[in-house]
Protein backbone atom coordinates (compact mmCIF):
# COMPACT_ATOMS: atom_id res chain seq x y z
CA UNK A 1 0.00 0.00 0.00
CA UNK A 2 0.90 3.23 -0.71
CA UNK A 3 0.84 6.13 1.91
CA UNK A 4 1.34 9.75 1.75
CA UNK A 5 1.84 11.29 5.31
CA UNK A 6 1.55 15.53 4.97
CA UNK A 7 2.59 18.29 7.04
CA UNK A 8 0.23 21.33 6.23
CA UNK A 9 1.53 24.68 5.97
CA UNK A 10 0.78 27.24 8.22
CA UNK A 11 -1.58 30.36 7.87
CA UNK A 12 0.47 33.59 6.37
CA UNK A 13 2.68 34.84 9.10
CA UNK A 14 2.32 38.32 9.49
CA UNK A 15 3.84 38.58 12.21
CA UNK A 16 7.28 36.45 11.51
CA UNK A 17 7.28 34.87 14.61
CA UNK A 18 8.02 31.46 12.84
CA UNK A 19 11.65 32.89 11.60
CA UNK A 20 12.94 31.57 15.03
CA UNK A 21 12.23 27.67 14.75
CA UNK A 22 10.70 25.18 11.50
CA UNK A 23 11.38 21.68 13.55
CA UNK A 24 11.12 18.88 11.56
CA UNK A 25 7.98 16.53 11.69
CA UNK A 26 8.26 14.53 14.24
CA UNK A 27 5.01 13.43 14.43
CA UNK A 28 4.74 12.04 10.82
CA UNK A 29 8.59 11.04 11.24
CA UNK A 30 7.45 8.53 13.92
CA UNK A 31 4.00 7.68 11.90
CA UNK A 32 5.65 6.70 8.96
CA UNK A 33 8.23 4.22 11.02
CA UNK A 34 5.20 2.57 12.51
CA UNK A 35 3.25 2.11 8.87
CA UNK A 36 6.89 1.50 6.64
CA UNK A 37 7.53 -2.02 7.32
CA UNK A 38 6.07 -3.99 4.05
CA UNK A 39 4.25 -0.17 2.69
CA UNK A 40 5.54 2.27 0.27
CA UNK A 41 5.35 5.71 2.53
CA UNK A 42 6.71 9.67 1.27
CA UNK A 43 6.33 12.54 3.23
CA UNK A 44 5.37 15.55 2.05
CA UNK A 45 6.32 18.85 4.00
CA UNK A 46 3.93 21.66 2.88
CA UNK A 47 5.60 23.92 5.41
CA UNK A 48 8.80 24.05 2.44
CA UNK A 49 7.05 22.16 -0.28
CA UNK A 50 4.04 23.15 -1.69
CA UNK A 51 3.24 20.54 -4.70
CA UNK A 52 0.60 18.63 -3.41
CA UNK A 53 -1.04 18.07 -6.68
CA UNK A 54 2.36 16.89 -8.44
CA UNK A 55 3.27 14.70 -5.29
CA UNK A 56 -0.24 12.89 -5.66
CA UNK A 57 -0.12 12.40 -9.36
CA UNK A 58 3.27 11.04 -9.18
CA UNK A 59 3.06 8.87 -6.25
CA UNK A 60 -0.58 8.08 -6.42
CA UNK A 61 -0.77 6.97 -2.79
CA UNK A 62 -3.94 4.36 -1.61
CA UNK A 63 -4.00 6.53 1.48
CA UNK A 64 -3.05 9.88 2.71
CA UNK A 65 -2.63 10.64 6.46
CA UNK A 66 -2.24 14.47 8.06
CA UNK A 67 -1.32 16.18 11.47
CA UNK A 68 -1.57 19.69 12.24
CA UNK A 69 -1.74 22.15 14.81
CA UNK A 70 -4.63 24.30 15.92
CA UNK A 71 -3.91 27.22 13.77
CA UNK A 72 -3.38 24.61 10.93
CA UNK A 73 -6.63 23.22 10.95
CA UNK A 74 -8.21 24.79 7.68
CA UNK A 75 -5.31 23.86 5.62
CA UNK A 76 -5.27 20.12 6.47
CA UNK A 77 -8.77 20.39 5.64
CA UNK A 78 -8.12 21.77 2.09
CA UNK A 79 -5.80 18.92 2.13
CA UNK A 80 -8.19 16.00 2.56
CA UNK A 81 -11.02 17.87 0.53
CA UNK A 82 -8.57 18.38 -2.23
CA UNK A 83 -7.37 14.69 -1.69
CA UNK A 84 -11.28 13.44 -1.94
CA UNK A 85 -11.97 15.17 -5.08
CA UNK A 86 -8.82 14.08 -7.12
CA UNK A 87 -9.52 10.43 -5.95
CA UNK A 88 -12.94 9.50 -4.06
CA UNK A 89 -11.41 6.14 -3.34
CA UNK A 90 -7.83 7.50 -1.31
CA UNK A 91 -8.39 6.96 2.17
CA UNK A 92 -8.44 9.65 4.31
CA UNK A 93 -7.18 9.84 8.08
CA UNK A 94 -6.09 13.02 10.44
CA UNK A 95 -4.55 12.64 13.75
CA UNK A 96 -2.61 15.25 16.32
CA UNK A 97 -3.31 17.00 19.33
CA UNK A 98 -5.88 19.54 18.09
CA UNK A 99 -8.27 16.77 16.03
CA UNK A 100 -7.97 14.20 18.96
CA UNK A 101 -9.42 17.22 21.21
CA UNK A 102 -11.78 18.91 18.93
CA UNK A 103 -12.95 15.83 16.60
CA UNK A 104 -15.60 17.78 15.57
CA UNK A 105 -13.59 20.15 13.64
CA UNK A 106 -13.15 17.00 11.08
CA UNK A 107 -16.29 14.68 10.99
CA UNK A 108 -16.24 16.01 7.68
CA UNK A 109 -17.41 13.77 4.45
CA UNK A 110 -14.07 14.33 3.22
CA UNK A 111 -12.54 12.76 6.27
CA UNK A 112 -12.59 8.58 6.56
CA UNK A 113 -10.82 8.50 9.87
CA UNK A 114 -9.33 10.39 12.79
CA UNK A 115 -7.04 9.14 15.25
CA UNK A 116 -7.88 9.96 18.56
CA UNK A 117 -4.99 9.89 21.24
CA UNK A 118 -1.82 8.37 20.54
CA UNK A 119 -1.11 7.79 17.00
CA UNK A 120 1.06 5.01 16.72
CA UNK A 121 -0.27 1.64 17.77
CA UNK A 122 -4.17 2.99 16.48
CA UNK A 123 -2.38 4.00 12.92
CA UNK A 124 -0.40 0.41 12.31
CA UNK A 125 -3.46 -1.51 12.96
CA UNK A 126 -5.18 0.45 10.47
CA UNK A 127 -2.53 0.15 7.82
CA UNK A 128 -2.89 -3.45 8.29
CA UNK A 129 -6.70 -3.57 8.30
CA UNK A 130 -6.75 -1.39 5.15
CA UNK A 131 -3.86 -3.61 3.49
CA UNK A 132 -6.22 -6.95 3.94
CA UNK A 133 -9.97 -5.53 3.82
CA UNK A 134 -8.69 -2.87 1.13
CA UNK A 135 -9.67 1.06 1.45
CA UNK A 136 -13.55 0.31 1.56
CA UNK A 137 -13.19 -1.47 5.03
CA UNK A 138 -16.71 -3.51 6.26
CA UNK A 139 -17.78 -1.86 9.62
CA UNK A 140 -16.80 -4.55 11.79
CA UNK A 141 -13.29 -4.25 11.28
CA UNK A 142 -12.82 -0.69 11.35
CA UNK A 143 -14.85 -1.35 14.55
CA UNK A 144 -12.28 -3.18 15.97
CA UNK A 145 -9.79 -0.55 16.39
CA UNK A 146 -9.00 1.17 19.67
CA UNK A 147 -8.61 4.76 19.25
CA UNK A 148 -10.28 5.65 15.49
CA UNK A 149 -13.14 7.17 15.09
CA UNK A 150 -14.46 6.62 11.86
CA UNK A 151 -17.84 7.06 9.56
CA UNK A 152 -20.18 4.05 8.82
CA UNK A 153 -20.92 3.41 5.41
CA UNK A 154 -24.37 3.59 3.58
CA UNK A 155 -25.07 6.31 6.56
CA UNK A 156 -26.93 9.24 4.12
CA UNK A 157 -25.57 11.82 7.49
CA UNK A 158 -22.27 10.16 7.49
CA UNK A 159 -22.77 9.23 11.11
CA UNK A 160 -19.75 9.06 13.12
CA UNK A 161 -18.58 6.36 15.55
CA UNK A 162 -15.81 6.55 18.32
CA UNK A 163 -14.09 3.35 19.24
CA UNK A 164 -13.20 2.33 22.61
CA UNK A 165 -10.30 4.44 23.85
CA UNK A 166 -6.45 3.60 22.97
CA UNK A 167 -4.37 2.77 26.04
CA UNK A 168 -1.77 4.65 26.79
CA UNK A 169 1.81 2.58 25.96
CA UNK A 170 2.78 0.91 28.20
CA UNK A 171 7.04 1.23 27.35
CA UNK A 172 8.03 3.97 25.71
CA UNK A 173 10.82 2.44 24.28
CA UNK A 174 9.12 0.46 22.15
CA UNK A 175 8.73 2.84 19.75
CA UNK A 176 10.62 2.56 16.65
CA UNK A 177 13.38 5.56 15.86
CA UNK A 178 11.54 8.06 13.55
CA UNK A 179 11.86 7.98 10.15
CA UNK A 180 13.69 10.80 9.45
CA UNK A 181 15.01 9.80 6.21
CA UNK A 182 11.38 10.44 5.14
CA UNK A 183 11.75 14.35 5.43
CA UNK A 184 15.95 13.97 4.54
CA UNK A 185 15.31 15.81 1.70
CA UNK A 186 14.21 19.09 4.12
CA UNK A 187 16.68 18.24 6.71
CA UNK A 188 19.17 21.25 5.19
CA UNK A 189 16.01 23.65 6.09
CA UNK A 190 14.80 22.51 9.44
CA UNK A 191 16.21 24.73 12.41
CA UNK A 192 15.98 25.84 15.64
CA UNK A 193 16.80 29.98 16.54
CA UNK A 194 20.37 29.77 15.06
CA UNK A 195 21.11 26.15 14.50
CA UNK A 196 20.58 24.96 11.37
CA UNK A 197 20.22 22.20 10.37
CA UNK A 198 18.53 20.66 13.72
CA UNK A 199 16.67 17.93 14.65
CA UNK A 200 13.80 17.23 17.76
CA UNK A 201 14.02 14.10 19.90
CA UNK A 202 11.19 13.77 22.00
CA UNK A 203 12.16 11.35 24.76
CA UNK A 204 8.72 11.45 27.10
CA UNK A 205 4.96 12.04 26.94
CA UNK A 206 3.00 14.04 29.52
CA UNK A 207 3.24 16.67 32.22
CA UNK A 208 2.67 16.18 35.92
CA UNK A 209 1.37 19.75 35.85
CA UNK A 210 -1.88 21.44 35.06
CA UNK A 211 -1.24 24.84 33.67
CA UNK A 212 -4.47 25.86 32.47
CA UNK A 213 -3.17 27.12 29.17
CA UNK A 214 -1.56 23.63 28.11
CA UNK A 215 -3.55 20.72 26.75
CA UNK A 216 -0.60 18.22 26.59
CA UNK A 217 -1.45 17.03 30.16
CA UNK A 218 -4.75 16.04 28.92
CA UNK A 219 -3.85 14.62 25.51
CA UNK A 220 -1.60 12.25 27.81
CA UNK A 221 -4.61 11.79 30.33
CA UNK A 222 -2.43 13.07 33.05
CA UNK A 223 0.52 10.62 33.00
CA UNK A 224 4.04 11.33 32.55
CA UNK A 225 6.14 8.21 30.53
CA UNK A 226 9.71 8.37 30.04
CA UNK A 227 12.25 6.65 27.48
CA UNK A 228 15.34 4.70 29.10
CA UNK A 229 18.73 6.67 29.10
CA UNK A 230 19.84 3.88 27.20
CA UNK A 231 16.83 4.53 24.47
CA UNK A 232 16.88 8.42 24.28
CA UNK A 233 21.18 7.61 24.25
CA UNK A 234 20.41 5.40 21.14
CA UNK A 235 18.30 8.14 19.32
CA UNK A 236 20.98 11.01 19.48
CA UNK A 237 23.24 8.59 18.18
CA UNK A 238 21.34 7.66 15.48
CA UNK A 239 20.53 11.53 15.05
CA UNK A 240 22.96 13.23 12.04
CA UNK A 241 23.01 16.96 13.04
CA UNK A 242 25.36 18.51 14.88
CA UNK A 243 22.32 20.26 16.79
CA UNK A 244 19.51 18.50 18.76
CA UNK A 245 16.42 19.94 21.06
CA UNK A 246 14.65 17.70 23.33
CA UNK A 247 11.24 19.24 22.47
CA UNK A 248 9.95 17.02 26.22
CA UNK A 249 7.78 19.76 28.20
CA UNK A 250 10.21 19.08 31.16
CA UNK A 251 13.25 17.06 29.98
CA UNK A 252 14.47 17.33 32.96
CA UNK A 253 11.73 15.87 35.27
CA UNK A 254 13.15 12.79 35.74
CA UNK A 255 16.34 13.80 37.11
CA UNK A 256 18.12 9.92 37.67
CA UNK A 257 17.36 9.60 33.63
CA UNK A 258 18.92 13.11 33.40
CA UNK A 259 21.93 12.22 35.19
CA UNK A 260 22.21 8.62 33.39
CA UNK A 261 21.87 10.25 29.88
CA UNK A 262 25.08 12.22 30.20
CA UNK A 263 26.75 9.19 31.76
CA UNK A 264 26.02 7.14 28.47
CA UNK A 265 26.78 10.54 26.39
CA UNK A 266 30.29 10.80 28.14
CA UNK A 267 30.96 6.78 27.88
CA UNK A 268 30.13 6.85 24.31
CA UNK A 269 31.85 10.34 23.39
CA UNK A 270 29.29 11.91 21.49
CA UNK A 271 29.78 15.31 21.15
CA UNK A 272 26.42 17.22 19.93
CA UNK A 273 25.30 20.75 21.10
CA UNK A 274 21.69 20.39 22.81
CA UNK A 275 18.57 22.61 23.78
CA UNK A 276 15.91 21.64 25.86
CA UNK A 277 12.81 22.63 27.68
CA UNK A 278 13.07 22.58 31.38
CA UNK A 279 11.29 24.32 34.40
CA UNK A 280 12.15 26.41 36.67
CA UNK A 281 11.38 24.34 39.82
CA UNK A 282 13.63 21.11 38.71
CA UNK A 283 16.38 23.50 37.31
CA UNK A 284 16.63 25.60 40.98
CA UNK A 285 16.74 22.78 42.91
CA UNK A 286 19.41 20.73 40.55
CA UNK A 287 22.15 23.44 39.65
CA UNK A 288 24.91 20.48 39.23
CA UNK A 289 22.53 19.14 37.00
CA UNK A 290 22.47 21.88 35.11
CA UNK A 291 26.16 22.25 35.16
CA UNK A 292 27.42 18.64 34.21
CA UNK A 293 24.62 19.25 31.11
CA UNK A 294 26.27 22.25 29.99
CA UNK A 295 29.55 20.61 30.30
CA UNK A 296 28.67 18.04 27.71
CA UNK A 297 26.82 20.68 25.50
CA UNK A 298 23.63 22.28 26.42
CA UNK A 299 24.18 25.93 25.02
CA UNK A 300 20.17 27.06 25.19
CA UNK A 301 17.26 26.12 27.16
CA UNK A 302 13.48 27.61 26.65
CA UNK A 303 11.49 28.36 30.24
CA UNK A 304 8.36 29.04 31.09
CA UNK A 305 8.71 32.05 33.17
CA UNK A 306 5.32 33.30 31.96
CA UNK A 307 5.10 36.20 34.65
CA UNK A 308 6.28 38.73 36.42
CA UNK A 309 4.76 38.23 39.73
CA UNK A 310 3.31 35.15 42.17
CA UNK A 311 -0.47 36.19 41.32
CA UNK A 312 0.50 35.78 37.91
CA UNK A 313 1.79 32.75 37.89
CA UNK A 314 -1.17 31.35 40.16
CA UNK A 315 -3.62 32.57 38.06
CA UNK A 316 -2.10 30.34 34.80
CA UNK A 317 -2.16 27.34 37.97
CA UNK A 318 1.41 27.22 37.00
CA UNK A 319 2.69 25.76 39.89
CA UNK A 320 6.09 27.58 40.44
CA UNK A 321 7.19 30.26 42.28
CA UNK A 322 8.77 33.46 41.44
CA UNK A 323 11.62 32.79 43.82
CA UNK A 324 11.76 29.40 41.72
CA UNK A 325 11.83 31.24 38.34
CA UNK A 326 14.83 33.58 39.48
CA UNK A 327 17.03 31.49 41.05
CA UNK A 328 16.43 29.39 37.60
CA UNK A 329 17.82 32.51 35.81
CA UNK A 330 20.76 33.17 38.33
CA UNK A 331 21.98 29.35 37.42
CA UNK A 332 21.47 29.68 33.84
CA UNK A 333 23.62 32.99 33.51
CA UNK A 334 25.68 32.06 35.65
CA UNK A 335 26.59 28.93 33.89
CA UNK A 336 26.63 30.70 30.26
CA UNK A 337 23.61 28.84 29.29
CA UNK A 338 21.21 30.80 27.06
CA UNK A 339 17.45 31.14 27.94
CA UNK A 340 14.67 31.62 25.75
CA UNK A 341 12.96 32.67 28.73
CA UNK A 342 8.90 32.57 27.86
CA UNK A 343 6.42 35.08 29.32
CA UNK A 344 2.75 35.35 28.65
CA UNK A 345 0.75 38.59 28.46
CA UNK A 346 -2.46 38.85 29.64
CA UNK A 347 -5.09 40.38 27.52
CA UNK A 348 -6.46 42.38 30.53
CA UNK A 349 -2.85 44.01 30.69
CA UNK A 350 -3.00 47.34 31.27
CA UNK A 351 -0.08 49.86 30.66
CA UNK A 352 1.80 49.70 33.79
CA UNK A 353 1.71 45.72 33.40
CA UNK A 354 3.27 45.85 29.96
CA UNK A 355 6.02 48.38 31.51
CA UNK A 356 6.58 46.28 34.38
CA UNK A 357 7.02 43.07 32.26
CA UNK A 358 9.32 44.20 29.84
CA UNK A 359 11.70 46.09 33.26
CA UNK A 360 11.63 42.45 34.42
CA UNK A 361 12.86 40.67 31.51
CA UNK A 362 15.43 43.18 31.19
CA UNK A 363 16.86 43.45 34.91
CA UNK A 364 16.69 39.69 34.48
CA UNK A 365 18.72 39.42 31.42
CA UNK A 366 16.95 37.11 29.70
CA UNK A 367 18.71 37.32 26.25
CA UNK A 368 16.03 35.41 24.20
CA UNK A 369 12.37 36.63 25.19
CA UNK A 370 9.27 34.85 23.91
CA UNK A 371 6.32 36.80 25.07
CA UNK A 372 2.81 35.53 23.77
CA UNK A 373 -0.86 36.36 24.31
CA UNK A 374 -2.78 34.24 26.57
CA UNK A 375 -5.08 31.71 24.66
CA UNK A 376 -7.55 29.53 25.41
CA UNK A 377 -6.61 26.72 22.71
CA UNK A 378 -8.89 24.40 22.13
CA UNK A 379 -8.94 21.31 24.37
CA UNK A 380 -7.64 23.44 27.45
CA UNK A 381 -9.18 24.19 30.57
CA UNK A 382 -8.38 27.97 30.04
CA UNK A 383 -10.71 27.04 26.56
CA UNK A 384 -13.49 25.83 28.78
CA UNK A 385 -13.85 28.58 30.79
CA UNK A 386 -13.21 31.37 28.70
CA UNK A 387 -14.74 30.49 25.74
CA UNK A 388 -18.08 32.23 25.48
CA UNK A 389 -15.64 35.77 25.45
CA UNK A 390 -13.55 34.58 22.39
CA UNK A 391 -13.97 37.34 20.18
CA UNK A 392 -12.77 35.40 17.04
CA UNK A 393 -13.51 31.48 16.13
CA UNK A 394 -10.85 31.62 13.47
CA UNK A 395 -8.36 28.96 13.72
CA UNK A 396 -5.65 31.22 12.10
CA UNK A 397 -5.40 33.78 14.78
CA UNK A 398 -5.35 30.95 17.78
CA UNK A 399 -1.03 31.47 17.29
CA UNK A 400 -0.72 32.56 20.54
CA UNK A 401 0.00 36.07 19.05
CA UNK A 402 -3.18 37.39 18.53
CA UNK A 403 -5.59 38.17 21.16
CA UNK A 404 -8.46 36.35 20.57
CA UNK A 405 -10.45 37.62 24.23
CA UNK A 406 -11.02 41.19 25.07
CA UNK A 407 -8.69 43.66 25.23
CA UNK A 408 -8.56 45.98 28.46
CA UNK A 409 -6.89 48.91 26.25
CA UNK A 410 -8.40 49.52 22.86
CA UNK A 411 -6.67 46.78 20.23
CA UNK A 412 -4.18 48.85 18.46
CA UNK A 413 -2.83 49.87 21.33
CA UNK A 414 -2.51 47.04 23.32
CA UNK A 415 -0.55 45.37 20.38
CA UNK A 416 1.94 48.70 20.07
CA UNK A 417 2.48 47.32 23.65
CA UNK A 418 2.75 44.10 22.85
CA UNK A 419 4.91 45.04 20.27
CA UNK A 420 7.40 46.90 22.18
CA UNK A 421 8.08 44.10 24.33
CA UNK A 422 9.87 42.42 21.59
CA UNK A 423 11.83 46.17 19.97
CA UNK A 424 15.01 46.91 21.09
CA UNK A 425 15.15 50.71 22.25
CA UNK A 426 18.67 50.82 20.66
CA UNK A 427 21.24 48.48 19.44
CA UNK A 428 23.46 49.01 22.81
CA UNK A 429 22.36 45.64 23.81
CA UNK A 430 22.59 43.51 20.98
CA UNK A 431 26.51 45.30 20.83
CA UNK A 432 26.77 44.10 24.40
CA UNK A 433 26.28 40.92 23.71
CA UNK A 434 28.55 40.84 20.60
CA UNK A 435 31.44 42.36 22.73
CA UNK A 436 31.12 39.83 25.93
CA UNK A 437 31.03 36.70 23.18
CA UNK A 438 27.57 35.98 24.36
CA UNK A 439 26.52 36.20 20.53
CA UNK A 440 27.85 36.28 17.26
CA UNK A 441 28.00 38.89 14.94
CA UNK A 442 25.61 36.87 12.64
CA UNK A 443 23.48 35.20 15.49
CA UNK A 444 23.05 39.28 16.70
CA UNK A 445 22.00 40.03 13.52
CA UNK A 446 19.18 37.51 13.18
CA UNK A 447 18.16 38.03 16.44
CA UNK A 448 17.54 42.32 15.83
CA UNK A 449 15.73 41.39 12.42
CA UNK A 450 13.25 39.16 14.19
CA UNK A 451 13.26 41.58 17.34
CA UNK A 452 12.56 44.60 14.70
CA UNK A 453 9.91 42.60 12.79
CA UNK A 454 8.21 41.27 15.95
CA UNK A 455 8.46 44.89 17.26
CA UNK A 456 6.10 46.30 14.48
CA UNK A 457 2.32 46.49 15.73
CA UNK A 458 1.18 47.04 11.99
CA UNK A 459 2.13 43.10 11.91
CA UNK A 460 -0.41 42.17 14.25
CA UNK A 461 -3.11 44.22 13.22
CA UNK A 462 -2.64 42.22 9.25
CA UNK A 463 -3.25 39.22 10.99
CA UNK A 464 -6.56 40.31 12.60
CA UNK A 465 -7.36 42.14 8.87
CA UNK A 466 -6.59 39.25 7.18
CA UNK A 467 -9.18 37.29 8.85
CA UNK A 468 -11.85 39.70 8.90
CA UNK A 469 -11.93 40.69 12.46
CA UNK A 470 -13.26 43.93 13.71
CA UNK A 471 -12.92 44.39 17.02
CA UNK A 472 -14.32 48.06 18.10
CA UNK A 473 -14.74 47.61 21.81
CA UNK A 474 -11.92 47.65 24.40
Amino acid sequence: MKILLVQPPPPPDYVGFRRTALPEPLALECIGAVARPGHDVRLLDMRLDTTLDETFNDFEPDMVAVTCLTTEVYNAQDILRSVKTWRPDVFTVVGGHHASLMPADFEQPYVDAIVVGEGEITFGELVETLEGTGLAPPDDDLATIKGLAWKKTGEADGKWVFNEERPLMPSMDDLPLPARDLAARYAQDYYFLFDQPHACIATSRGCPFRCNFCSVWKFYHKRCRYMSAERVVREIEATEPWSISFVDDNFLSHVPRAWKIIELIRERGIEKAYGMQARTDTISKHPDLLAAWRDIGLHTILIGFEAATQEGLDALSKGATIEQNEKAMDILNGLGVHMWGAFIVDPQFTREDFHALKTYREEKDVIYPQFTVLTPLPGTDLYEQRKAELVTYDYRLFDALHAVLPTRLPREEFYKEFAALYRPDNLALVYDLISSGRLTMERARKARDILMELGNYENFLKGEGAVGLSVTTS
